[in-house]
């Protein structure tokens, strides 16, 4: 396995982490400007909450190298529910910013997904 391959995996882990981090600002923003029109909302905690999560689930995906495939496939599909479940939010609060981070997770979380397979172990050949 090259580099790249791997490094292509990685980095869609850290994209999808960095959109929810940017997310996470964008929503906390969000809930104490009262300019906004959805300050104090209990939707916009959610969302605060929601990315939050997907924020530590990306840096797990991100950091561990060898993660068990249960937990892996836990993590990943949870972040793809999480991405689709708060730019629905964003799309209702009416968050631009937030809806357009959703989608630069989403590119993050198909890079990762549909990357290059990491090789874990390099099997010798004869």
């Amino acid at each position: 396995m090259s580099t790249r391959s791997a490094s292509l995996s990685t980095s869609g882990a850290w994209l999808m982490a960095l959109a929810a981090l940017a997310g996470l600002a964008v929503s906390i923003a969000n809930y104490f400007n009262r300019d906004s029109g959805i300050a104090g909302e209990p939707g916009t905690l959610l969302v605060i909450t929601s990315t939050a999560i997907m924020l530590v689930a990306a840096l797990i995906l991100a950091r561990a190298s060898r993660l068990g495939g249960f937990l892996r496939g836990f993590l990943v599909i949870g972040c793809l529910v999480d991405i689709f479940g708060t730019g629905f939010a964003a799309y209702l609060l009416e968050s631009q910013a937030l809806l357009w981070l959703m989608v630069a997770g989403l590119v993050g979380w198909l890079l990762h997904v549909f990357g290059p397979a990491r090789d874990l172990k390099a099997i010798p050949t004869s």
